[in-house]
């Protein structure tokens, strides 16, 4: 077998796994749409992220937005970002190992009024008036978190997205709720590099699992340098893209103009 043929069958392998859905028209609605990341917040202002103020403030300024979800110990689901409160409340329990009442009993940001909100909260202030887009976060039952999120939003009338960096979790919707339009989050090698898997950081770096999710979109990271994963997306595949974190009017600007969605914090709307 020459060279040749051996990089052209490695090249079409390569292309086959990390190829998203071909559900273009399912993401067409949403080029260009703006997602306050994790609400629009400002802890100098006092308002926290992914709070109900930070997303009350978003819906008041008709802002999609970002936030994520995750269990308690007694399987709530609430909006919280970090697996565990120390950046934000100076508490290393994680919140798996907490329930909601114990959640609810520790403000966030040294603020007295910042509190984790639940799911339920979070959708009954948002009202549909504005799209969210819902991260899912990795624990120890995931499809249980992705059946209790498709609860939760049996009965809400506003639109949604999902995604999460966890192609498995998106492999979940694509079985259980094609219906639903999904996203495969992803990062440049050096962010996977605290599994101690190098082959595994490189695959869910360069999108090799796609074969398994088929994602509607890819919300990459903006500000990566050196990130091949999305050109090669973008290029080889036209794939429906979004972009996070923005922070400046510059970058949000470009990513506009290629018609892709705009993940931002501060300064980074256009």
């Amino acid at each position: 077998m020459s060279i040749w043929l051996m990089l052209l069958i490695i090249f079409a392998v390569l292309t086959f796994m990390a190829h998203p859905s071909l559900r273009y028209r399912k993401c067409e609605r949403w080029r260009g749409e703006q997602f306050a990341h994790r609400g629009l917040h400002d802890i100098k202002s006092g308002v926290v992220e992914n709070t109900l103020p930070a997303f009350i403030a978003a819906r008041d300024q008709g802002f999609g937005m970002e936030l994520d979800i995750r269990f308690t110990k007694d399987m709530q689901v609430v909006v919280f970002h970090d697996d565990d409160l120390l950046r934000l409340a100076g508490d290393a329990r994680k919140v798996c190992q907490l329930t909601l009442d114990e959640l609810k009993a520790i403000p966030l940001g040294g603020i007295d009024d910042a509190r984790v909100p639940t799911l339920r909260e979070v959708l009954d202030a948002v009202d549909g008036k504005t799209p969210l887009l819902i991260e899912l976060k990795s624990g120890r039952n995931n499809s249980g978190l992705c059946r209790a999120l498709m609860d939760s939003m049996e009965a809400y009338k506003g639109e949604f997205l999902v995604e999460s960096f966890n192609p498995l979790i998106v492999a979940w919707f694509r079985f259980h709720t094609p219906q639903v339009v999904r996203g495969q989050l992803v990062g440049p090698m050096p962010s996977y590099r605290p599994t101690g898997n190098g082959i595994a950081a490189f695959c869910m770096a360069g999108l090799l699992a796609n074969f398994i999710s088929r994602p509607d979109f890819i919300a990459y990271d903006a500000n990566a340098q050196r990130f091949f994963s999305p050109h090669f997306q973008r290029f080889m595949f036209r794939t429906p893209m979004a972009a996070w974190t923005v922070r400046d009017q510059t970058t949000a600007a470009l990513i506009r103009k290629r018609g892709e969605m705009i993940i931002f914090e501060g300064d980074g709307k256009s």
